[in-house]
């Protein structure tokens, strides 16, 4: 006889990191944005959720950061300023923005209230290879970052520029570094793209199709950090053995601006994505609606519990390595894998430390 095993899940108050969508409203159109292809509502979360999450955030003992970001831009939400105020006393907050609302009076708002950290993306400091991503003028963003950094008090709020490695990007990398040096910036996040367009694929660095340049010109960037005292955290380019879920990892739950609460960024909304190449629909999936429960009866419950359990401790398909994926349905959505687990993980390119979120 073989010996069994009982998993028994002990419910407790363990989030230690909370993402907030404020809105999944956007003020920009970037090229690689997960609404170039999407068909969702679009909302700011209301005065009654964002109360309830802050007023619930005491029941978490070990609550230690509360991320303002999501998919949308969280400075043009309704309750951006209220959700600061509502916050930053009590926990590290980050911001995460496109920096394009960072006027002076905004970041002394920022400043003033102790916000912990300030997240840009800036995937270029080229004026025209910005401009042909984002849209915008690169430089007012540049401003920004000298304003944030010259009004520091007490070292804060530290500074995170995003971005995310393209081919059109990669050769203005560690000139972005050097700049990011001058300006103060703290750390330099590289992610590379997960495209959400056909068209976009080939903008791709990473397995199956590797560039020698790739990770010559990463581990220069890494080296002129290093030289310069800038943080320069680096992904992945091909499969590893390892998985790691940043996410689960660091006990984190993600609350969608209607109220949702899932489990990440990849499954908070529904859209088409392209992995190694493969179409992919993702569907998003909610472990419960703040609505209707409490944000301790959802993170405590069997299912959330079991599914990060499983993420935990590599409990679910690793499809990229599979020999059957080419004959294989499951792979192109993300609802269920092969063992039964949902939502499927298999080959979520964040666990596989090619897409990278601060």
């Amino acid at each position: 006889m073989k010996d069994t095993v009982d998993i028994v899940f002990k419910p407790t108050p363990s989030i230690e990191r909370l993402y907030l969508e404020l809105t999944n409203r956007c003020n920009l159109s970037c090229e690689m944005c997960y609404r170039q292809n999407w068909h969702e509502p679009l909302g700011d979360m209301s005065t009654e959720v964002l109360s309830s999450v802050a007023d619930e955030a005491a029941a978490f003992p070990d609550l230690k950061e509360v991320i303002l970001g999501g998919i949308g831009e969280p400075t043009i939400a309704n309750n951006f300023r209220h959700a600061v105020e509502l916050f930053a006393s009590r926990y590290d907050v980050t911001v995460t923005t496109n920096g394009t609302t960072l006027d002076e009076e905004l970041i002394e708002f920022l400043i003033s209230h102790g916000v912990d950290r300030i997240a840009l993306s800036v995937d270029s400091t080229d004026v025209q290879t910005f401009a042909a991503i984002r849209h915008q003028n690169v430089q007012g963003i540049l401003e920004s970052t000298r304003q944030i950094a010259g009004g520091r008090v007490n070292g804060r709020p530290a500074v995170t520029w995003e971005f995310v490695a393209m081919k059109s990007t990669l050769p203005y990398l560690i000139e972005t570094v050097r700049q990011a040096a001058k300006l103060g910036v703290n750390q330099i996040v590289i992610s590379h793209i997960l495209p959400m367009r056909e068209e976009s694929m080939v903008e791709t660095l990473y397995h199956p199709i590797m560039f020698a340049e790739t990770e010559k010109t990463f581990q220069s960037a890494f080296m002129m950090g290093l030289a310069k005292g800038v943080e320069v955290v680096l992904p992945k380019s091909e499969l590893k053995t390892d998985r790691y879920c940043k996410f689960v990892e660091t006990q984190s739950a993600v609350v969608r601006w209607d109220g949702q609460v899932s489990s990440c960024y990849r499954f908070l909304h529904s859209y088409p994505e392209y992995v190694f190449g493969r179409h992919k629909l993702i569907d998003a999936h909610s472990f419960g609606s703040l609505r209707e429960k409490s944000l301790l009866e959802i993170w405590t419950s069997q299912e959330f519990m079991r599914y990060r359990y499983n993420v935990l401790h590599g409990q679910y398909a690793s499809c990229p390595d599979c020999q059957w994926i080419d004959g294989c349905d499951m792979v192109l959505r993300a609802d269920m894998d092969c063992l039964g687990n949902a939502p499927s993980c298999g080959d979520c390119l964040w666990g596989r430390g090619m897409t990278v979120c601060p």
